[in-house]
């Protein structure tokens, strides 16, 4: 009995130490026979990390797993990956591994797979890498009969999960899409036919043409029973279900392929025909605005596919949508969109894809009796569209927002539009706007806008804008945005191409105004709320941001419009500006001024340069500016900067003129970041007098009191360089106080002062300390001018103010030295008599 009990522990030891050592001694055979079986038949670069073999989880079968696959393309297709799969394991009979024929594998499944197909711009496709082989011989052929015995597929199982699938066509600009595909199907999928049971759903699927969605967010699920007959390679819909969304369709019909074609009998209809259920079309992304509707109504999808498709020989088809008499109405509201009908056809004969039609007819809605109509034709959608169509149609805002749940706007006013365009899109693109026939009018009348998003309403009270294939000419337009109003004229040309082709928006406007609010319109857009942080130090910082809204502003890329300005009164921070006139000019992501003159401050200013915002939101800015007689009493209580950068502004009183030329940037809160600014300039006063400042009274020493009180400074011209936000003062001469003063120094980025004046003082205007120097000096009568210095340093709201009396008294020194010496003399001549007795 021991003896049978070690002799099976033996044998257990034997199996279970086999079934470890096979998948190691085996991979080796299964790794050569996937690269080479991929090498020969590719022309591709095949890629994978990993291959595991595995007894244990399926068996007695055996488990294969690859991980990490890459195929890219080759030559003008080196660049992209036409497959990228996370996982593909597979499950295989365990004799297949003892021989390197006559190997089968029974189930596939595929995790995370990314599909990417590619027609590049002279046609070719990405997914054509299967070698090319010379004419077989009979030796060939007679060799290949035998191996096709060697490899058998009998399937019985195949899943997908996870799955994404693009299809771009870069030369009809056509993009597919389908995003998180699950797939999968079962049956036996060897012999000579079967019926497969497949089961799928794509969460999103997306077809965009020429850069326009035309499905987006639509949800897919199909469930269908296929007879299969291997032989002729006939695929017969037996039982489907297709679900669009949740509207629910009927597939049926037939596919083929007896060699390099394919052939196709398909039919698709709606299963129901009433209009409710033709809403489930709605994306489920937009499932909760149809809620508690009442319908009625009649809508019915139906088509066929029908033909052979073989290169660029495509199948005939035909998709009809129908509305008719569809009514709807939210529970809770007064009003309902009634008479609603359409039919949209896409049809195309057996032929190239460029066949295709596309027909919007009848297209019809009204609420409280305020129609509006479609109509649309358009031909040789790849090559060349043609399009035909018109919109008629009255929009009452107010009947509208009763009859939907507009809840996140309050809209009102009327848009009566008349439009008619027919032409080729070429004649677009080539600007041939002669070529294209159109002609409408859209008129507005007492339009309001007020959302949650902007912190001011826009009201439009008036408007008119004539459409030609040219131009559309704004014959009045008058808006008004909170406190600012505008008028606006002129018009706006190559709307046809911005619209449909991305291209760039031209306009030559005028802008009449009475007023405008600056602050408001920078603060229009109310500010996203900021995160919430729990590190206090981010906290801290978080709060001082929070004291500032973000003003930084974006100027689209694809606009080229010119404003000429006529504003009669505007408020920036608390300066009122008027006779704003000149030209501003938004153009490739930049707003431009140029020759934009205002009355300000008492004064007048010029303005050039640009402005363009970053994606950090920090704008770089390149300005000019020339300032003539500024008012300094004025500019001091006006300007929330000058307050705090020279607040002996506010014991001044006279003019100031500058010629400012800057460049940087500036932060999200429209202030300029210091150690990005670089420039220079001309600064000069006219009648300027300072009145009790503290800085002077430090002054006292050297000069008399009464000299102090009403400080004159004579006018002076200075010039200063700025680099990297520090401002050098090149040195320059005026007259303080009547006495001459040499002045120079330098502020630097964190609005650290540091300035040296140089007075030379008349004698009757000395102060205290340099009176008390000269009293024991002899000789001091003679002394008619001294040098004084003054020192100020530290941050610009506070300074320190230091006398400075080296030069003080080095001057007294060399100018009465002789007299001193005299003195010294005399003194030991008396001495000298004095000891002689």
């Amino acid at each position: 009995m021991k003896k049978t009990v070690i002799v099976l522990i033996i044998v257990i030891v034997v199996i279970v130490g086999a079934l470890v050592a096979i998948p190691t001694f085996f991979a080796k055979n299964l790794l050569e026979f996937t690269q080479n079986t991929l090498n020969n038949n590719l022309n591709a670069e095949v890629e994978f990390s990993d291959l595991k073999l595995s007894l244990f989880r399926n068996f007695p079968k055996t488990t294969v797993e690859i991980n990490n696959v890459v195929i890219k393309g080759v030559n003008e297709f080196q660049d992209d990956t036409l497959l990228s799969v996370a996982v593909v394991r597979t499950k295989m009979d365990l004799a297949s591994l003892f021989r390197k024929s006559d190997m089968s594998i029974e189930e596939i499944i595929v995790d995370q797979p990314i599909l990417n197909l590619i027609v590049n711009e002279t046609g070719k496709v990405n997914w054509d890498i299967a070698k090319n082989s010379e004419e077989p011989t009979t030796k060939d052929i007679d060799r290949a009969s035998n191996d096709n015995n060697s490899f058998q597929l009998q399937l019985e199982k195949i899943d997908i999960h996870h799955a994404v699938m693009q299809y771009e066509d870069k030369q009809s600009k056509m993009l597919i899409i389908l995003e998180d595909i699950d797939f999968n199907i079962s049956g036996n999928m060897y012999g000579s036919g079967t019926q497969l049971e497949t089961n799928g759903t794509v969460e999103n699927f997306v077809v965009r043409y020429n850069d326009i969605n035309y499905i987006t967010n639509t949800s897919l699920s199909l469930t269908t029973m296929l007879d299969v007959n291997f032989d002729t390679k006939k695929y017969s819909i037996a039982e489907n279900e297709l679900l669009i969304n949740r509207l629910p369709l009927e597939l049926s019909g037939s596919m083929e392929m007896p060699s390099d074609s394919m052939l196709f009998d398909m039919q698709l209809k709606t299963k129901k025909s009433d209009f409710e259920n033709f809403l489930a079309l709605v994306p489920p992304a937009y499932e909760e605005y149809l809620k508690d509707i009442q319908t009625s109504g009649t809508a019915t999808i139906s088509g066929d596919f029908k033909g052979i498709y073989i290169g660029d020989n495509y199948p005939a088809f035909h998709l009809l949508m129908k509305i008719s008499d569809g009514n709807f109405k939210y529970a809770d509201l007064p009003e309902e969109i009634k008479n609603i009908n359409a039919e949209v056809l896409v049809s195309k004969p057996q032929g190239e894809l460029d066949l295709t039609e596309i027909k919007v007819k009848n297209a019809h809605a009204e609420i409280k009796n305020n129609p509006v109509d479609l109509t649309l034709n358009v031909l040789n959608p790849v090559s060349d569209p043609w399009f035909d169509g018109a919109f008629v149609g009255k929009v009452n805002f107010a009947h509208l927002k009763h009859a939907l749940p507009i809840d996140s706007v309050n809209i009102s006013g009327e848009i009566d539009a008349n439009l008619f365009v027919k032409g080729n899109y070429s004649d677009v693109e080539n600007e041939a706007y002669d070529q294209i026939e159109s002609d409408g009018v859209v008129l507005l009348n007492n339009f309001v806008y007020d959302s949650p998003k902007l912190t001011r309403k826009v009201n439009i009270s008036e408007g008119q804008l004539d459409f030609s294939p040219e131009t559309i000419d704004l014959k009045a337009f008058s808006m008004r945005v909170g406190q600012s109003d505008f008028r606006l004229t002129g018009n706006v040309s190559n709307y046809l191409n911005y619209l449909l082709k991305d291209g760039t928006l031209d306009g030559n406007l005028k802008l009449n105004s009475s007023s405008v609010n600056i602050n408001e319109l920078l603060r229009l857009q109310v500010p996203e709320k900021k995160k919430i942080v729990e590190n206090e130090a981010d906290k801290e910082e978080l709060n001082k941001d929070s004291e500032e809204e973000v003003l930084a502003f974006d100027i689209p890329e694809n606009i080229d419009i010119t404003f000429r300005s006529n504003i009669k009164s505007a408020i920036f921070d608390r300066v009122p500006i008027s006779n704003i006139e000149g030209l501003i000019t938004a153009r490739n992501g930049k707003l431009m001024l140029n020759g934009l003159k205002m009355n300000m401050l008492d004064g007048q200013m010029k303005v050039k340069g640009s402005y363009q915002n970053t994606p950090q939101d920090h704008p770089l800015v390149d300005f000019g500016l020339d300032i003539v007689q500024f008012d300094i009493p004025v500019a001091y209580r006006s300007l929330t900067g000058i307050q705090k950068m020279l607040p002996v502004a506010g014991h001044s009183t006279g003019k100031f003129s500058s010629s400012i030329n800057i460049k940087g940037q500036m932060n999200e809160y429209h202030k300029l970041i210091p150690a990005s600014i670089d420039g220079n300039g001309l600064f000069s006063t006219r009648n300027l007098e300072v009145v009790n400042s503290p800085i002077f009274n430090q002054l006292k020493g050297i000069l008399k009191s009464e000299k102090l009180k009403n400080v004159k400074i004579d006018d002076f011209k200075a010039n200063f360089t700025v680099v990297k936000g520090n401002l050098l003062l090149k040195p320059f001469k005026t007259t303080i106080a009547d006495q001459e003063t040499h002045i120079a120094g330098s502020l630097n980025s964190k609005n650290l002062l540091d300035m040296k004046l140089d007075f030379n003082i008349q004698r009757e205007a000395f102060g205290p300390d340099i009176q008390n120097i000269l009293a024991v000096i002899p000789g001091n009568e003679n002394i008619k001018v001294v040098p004084a210095g003054v020192n100020i340093k530290g941050p610009v709201g506070e300074p320190e103010v230091k006398m400075d009396l080296s030069e003080t008294r080095k001057y007294i020194t060399d100018a009465t030295k002789d007299d001193i010496q005299k003195s010294l003399n005399k003194l030991g001549k008396g001495l000298k008599k004095l000891f002689e007795k």
